[in-house]
């Protein structure tokens, strides 16, 4: 009589189960460590920002948002990249996954790094308003 090597479904159905398990972690944890990490880039691009507009302010006396913009209506919105770096500043994109904003509110910069809307983002916005100085990170 020959003896059958191999496995029952039993031991089959177990294994699948396990690997099943790990594979669910390891996706959880990817994106958590994903979203930590922009989470990360994004407040250093916003202290950054603030630090060099803090400053300018310094040097000069005056915001990078006072200056007047190409809107008189608009004044001291800063949202493309030349604006940016003729001040010295970060550009706004930081990757082609990133936008950057400094604007005037209630008188003071405020500074927003945000991702891109597309697919499989976040939705994470860091802010950093000069009148309050805190950096806030927000989920939309």
């Amino acid at each position: 009589m020959r003896k059958i090597k191999g496995f029952n479904l039993v031991e089959l159905i177990v294994a699948s189960v396990i690997l099943a398990v790990l594979a669910s972690v390891g996706i959880l944890s990817y994106r958590y460590f994903i979203k930590r990490s922009v989470i990360s880039v994004l407040e250093n691009a916003v202290m950054v920002n603030a630090q060099l507009v803090q400053a300018h302010y310094d040097i000069n006396g005056y915001w990078v948002t006072d200056l007047p913009g190409e809107d008189p209506n608009d004044p001291g919105n800063l949202t493309t990249n030349e604006e940016l770096e003729a001040l010295g500043l970060a550009p706004r994109n930081l990757s082609d996954e990133f936008i950057m904003r400094i604007f005037e509110l209630e008188g003071y910069p405020n500074i927003i790094a945000r991702e891109k809307i597309g697919k499989n983002k976040y939705g994470i916005e860091v802010s950093y308003h000069f009148k309050t100085k805190k950096l806030k990170v927000e989920y939309k």
